[in-house]
């Protein structure tokens, strides 16, 4: 019977599978120090197959720093630790589809990895800036000082200095980098192809930041770089230039797997520029029907290269000659140089009316009507000079001061601004992931968007329990560190957001249905160490005693909501699946995700109860080793799931 795998899973097997679909020849074996076989790569194979590489002393362009390579692996380097659910510090806990994780976040993508990778729609992160201040993630990658004199290259061999005196700065940036580098490599595993990535940073990282995700998104899946307004008014205490604005870098994982990215919601200045009306409703004047640019040449597109017949009064045209008086419209320059129309002929005779005819000096243009009503639904495309008096980093301040009554939290983002990041980055039900929670800002913007748009997007939270200064008002307020802050944040945003509701449809408006709560809940998870003792001892080391302990391996204070929690993210079951708790013959059976999973981490099971779990026919089913009197119990556990449901994968952990 196989045995559930504790640790997360191994990345660098992955990737050989994928070079072994694309490449079956470099695939090779290697024995290892204890006798068993391993695929990997084959580097000569590989070379001969894929032709010129630049390797050794051969200049290429590349960014590096002291430490990547220990970043890397990091990110490639599993972990045997566990999600454990806190039903307690949740709200909706049985019903909701939002997630709070507590805990490093390079753990946590790790951890989420096997559930999610490929199903986040839309990340988020506000990572710290490097301003000064020590980094609160510790990682195993950590540089020490000698380690990096030892490889920055500024002694000679006699211990001379060779450059001037700047480790400090270069070890600065480089700890920096070290910390997001292996972060960002595994949330682009958890991007969906067509997912976002928008990251928050300001002057002192922001080009470390841009070479970072040109090597791990790739720099033809960057999308923009938006110079963010925050403070319109400006920091004065800025040396040269009083600060206004800060950086968000925004990437796509595949270019190539969308049109565009979504817009944003129409201001009440946008509303009133739609001067024009018929009977189709409001309307502006739009883009023009002839495409310019050398991608728009008769050359380039040929077909699109034709007459349009104007009516002599000028107050229609087709692309069918109605008379002789017609006047004929080629899509030409002012210059005279043959360019091409936007739509084929067929198209336009079809959408012609929702065109608008313009006599000018340079003759007769064509410009598109742009709808009200559709811009209400799509948006207006957002500019790259992202600004809205509401992104203010004030009124980030003044709603958690609105919700706690003081100031608990310095410098949390505006709604506003991750309210529009949500809507360009993501669809009505997306899964949305912030790893730097912090105050939960993302959580509150999805709540309150949901509310609004009556969406069903869910967010996943991911933040360090940062202990607050004793000396800071959340600490005065009884909040020992941030998660304390962010969860209560969700809480008492949701609770608003379902007030705000329930007195808005006291009076619903005529022709309308009551609006709905949405899901204003979540679950608490907090990464700990694995629920089991490690026995991975030598067996020279084992003594009677020891092994009489190791009977039962699980660590003292861990139930079976834990062990639960850890299988799951196995079978890519989400975390924040329906859990359903029966009691089968006296046993506590789990029953996940419609039944698509059953667990029972009872001792000593009996017969009947595992019939029972087989009949269920579930997608898999797992116990524990301490279920079963024997290993004829174990074999009897596989046998029944045999007989009355061969379909189920059996574990054991």
């Amino acid at each position: 019977m196989e045995h559930v795998e504790l640790t997360t899973e191994n990345i660098i097997d992955e990737n050989v599978e994928k070079l072994a679909e694309l490449f079956p020849e470099v695939v090779t074996e290697v024995r290892e120090p204890d006798g068993t076989l391993r695929h990997t790569i084959d580097v000569e194979a590989l070379k001969v197959r894929v032709g010129d590489v630049a390797e050794g002393q051969r200049e290429r362009y590349q960014f590096t720093w002291p430490g990547k390579r220990e970043a890397k692996q990091e990110a490639y380097r599993r972990i045997d630790k566990c999600l454990r659910p806190c039903p307690e510090e949740s709200v909706n806990w049985d019903t909701t589809q939002n997630l709070y994780i507590e805990g490093d976040n390079l753990d946590a993508l790790k951890l989420l990895r096997n559930t999610y990778a490929g199903k986040v729609k839309m990340i988020y992160i506000d990572p710290p800036y490097n301003t000064g201040r020590d980094f609160i993630y510790d990682d195993d990658f950590a540089r020490s000082k000698a380690d990096y004199d030892a490889e920055s290259g500024d002694y000679d061999e006699e211990g001379g200095r060779l450059v001037a005196n700047l480790e400090s700065n270069g070890r600065f940036h480089s700890d920096w980098c070290s910390m997001m580098y292996p972060r960002l490599l595994l949330a682009r595993d958890l991007l969906s192809e067509d997912g976002v990535i928008f990251i928050s940073i300001d002057d002192y990282e922001q080009h470390n930041l841009k070479r970072l995700c040109d090597e791990v998104f790739g720099s033809s899946n960057f999308v923009a770089e938006l110079v963010t307004v925050m403070n319109l008014k400006g920091n004065n205490d800025q040396f040269g230039f009083s600060g206004t604005h800060e950086y968000t870098l925004v990437y796509i994982k595949n270019a190539l797997s969308v049109d565009d990215l979504n817009g944003i919601s129409l201001s009440a200045e946008d509303i009133a520029s739609y001067e024009f009306e018929d009977e189709s409703g409001k309307y502006k004047i739009g883009a023009t029907l002839m495409r310019t640019g050398e991608a728009g040449s008769r050359e380039k597109r040929p077909k699109g290269f034709y007459p349009i017949f104007v009516a002599s009064d000028y107050g229609s045209f087709d692309t069918i000659r109605h008379s002789e008086s017609d006047i004929e419209v080629y899509p030409r320059t002012k210059d005279g140089v043959d360019m091409s129309w936007r739509r084929s002929p067929d198209n336009l005779h079809e959408t012609r009316n929702e065109f608008v005819i313009k006599r000018g000096a340079n003759g007769v243009s064509f410009y598109k009507k742009q709808r009200l009503d559709d811009d209400l639904v799509r948006g207006k495309k957002p500019k790259s000079l992202f600004y809205k008096a509401e992104y203010s980093s004030g009124n980030g301040t003044a709603a958690m001061k609105a919700l706690f009554g003081g100031r608990v939290f310095d410098n949390p983002k505006p709604i506003a601004l991750i309210e529009d990041l949500i809507k360009v980055g993501s669809s009505p039900a997306s899964v949305i992931l912030d790893f730097f929670s912090g105050s939960a800002t993302t959580a509150h913007a999805v709540m309150q968007l949901n509310a609004e748009d009556g969406g069903n997007r869910k967010f996943i939270m991911v933040q360090l329990p940062e202990v607050c200064d004793e000396k800071s008002e959340a600490a005065k307020a009884g909040y020992k560190n941030i998660c304390e802050i962010g969860k209560e944040r969700i809480r008492r945003a949701g609770k608003k957001i379902a007030d705000e509701i329930a007195e808005e449809n006291k009076q619903p408006k005529l022709g309308k249905e009551p609006k709905k709560v949405p899901d204003i809940g979540f679950r608490v998870l907090k990464i700990d160490s694995s629920n089991f003792e490690d026995v991975s001892a030598e067996p020279a080391e084992y003594t009677q005693q020891t092994l009489a302990g190791l009977a039962d391996n699980l660590k003292p204070g861990r139930k079976a909501e834990d062990l639960l929690f850890q299988v799951m993210p196995q079978f890519q079951i989400p975390l924040s699946a329906k859990i359903e708790k029966r009691n089968v013959n006296g046993s506590t059976v789990f029953s996940v995700d419609d039944g698509r999973l059953v667990a029972c981490f009872d001792r000593n099971v009996a017969t009947e109860t595992i019939v029972a779990m087989a009949k269920s026919q579930p997608d898999y089913a797992v116990m524990r080793d301490a279920s079963f009197t024997g290993d004829d119990a174990v074999s009897n556990f596989g046998e029944l799931f045999k007989t009355y449901s061969s379909a189920t994968i059996t574990r054991v952990v």
